[in-house]
């Protein structure tokens, strides 16, 4: 007899795959059908332990005020089908990879101990909560609710984080910097809260930008 027969009963055969498969997410199932189409139609459910597809192909479905808990977020389509599905949801020990980048718009859920993958350009309307971005690829994120970075984790240079920008602007004016990163940074000026950006888009000489930038005090980022 085994160790583990010996510890769980001669009659119960202890299955490692078994068990280890049923500690894996499953998959969320559609629950309702459009033209024949299957599609998510949610509202106000709470989710937990699965992986969810956020997507939108032949009908677009809805998650409207649902609370993700220890969930895979799989995103599959542009941002603007991203933030009709996630309208007013909650996502809170989640993993949020767009596997198609997300371009454009404000994103309005709130996301609390979430790590983010993939490619983000747009801003976040709420507050985020001990939130990691060291697996994603910002090219410009707007955090309009959160003034600092005590939330925030995962920004790494050549990746930068503006403090307080609307604030700060006569400061940005007076460094010499790249014309398409003025450009950004005068869009910019009106969003309240932090900016996060990656320098690598706005120059081919990001280090040469950083050094213009390193010793403003609203200026944040952790070197590699």
């Amino acid at each position: 007899m085994s160790i583990l027969n010996k510890l769980f009963g001669r009659e119960k055969n202890f299955d490692f795959n078994k068990d280890l498969k049923s500690a894996k997410k499953e998959k969320l199932l559609p629950n309702s059908t459009a033209h024949g189409f299957p599609i998510h139609k949610r509202h106000r459910e709470k989710i937990i332990n699965k992986i969810v597809e956020i997507d939108a192909k032949e009908f677009v479905g809805s998650f409207l005020e649902c609370h993700f808990i220890d969930c895979e977020i799989k995103i599959r389509c542009s941002a603007k089908y991203t933030y009709v599905l996630t309208n007013k949801c909650t996502f809170e020990n989640c993993l949020i990879w767009a596997h198609t980048k997300q371009i454009g718009g404000n994103w309005n859920p709130k996301f609390k101990n979430c790590s983010f993958k993939g490619r983000f350009e747009l801003r976040f309307e709420n507050k985020l909560i001990s939130c990691d971005f060291s697996q994603a690829k910002i090219s410009t994120v707007g955090l309009l609710k959160n003034n600092t970075l005590d939330e925030i984790t995962g920004v790494t240079y050549p990746t930068i984080a503006i403090l307080d920008l609307k604030n700060k602007m006569s400061e940005l004016d007076k460094i010499e910097t790249t014309d398409s990163f003025k450009d950004f940074i005068w869009a910019s000026k009106t969003d309240s809260g932090l900016v996060i950006v990656n320098l690598e888009e706005f120059t081919d000489t990001p280090q040469e930008l950083w050094n213009k930038l390193k010793n403003l005090d609203f200026i944040k980022t952790q070197l590699k």
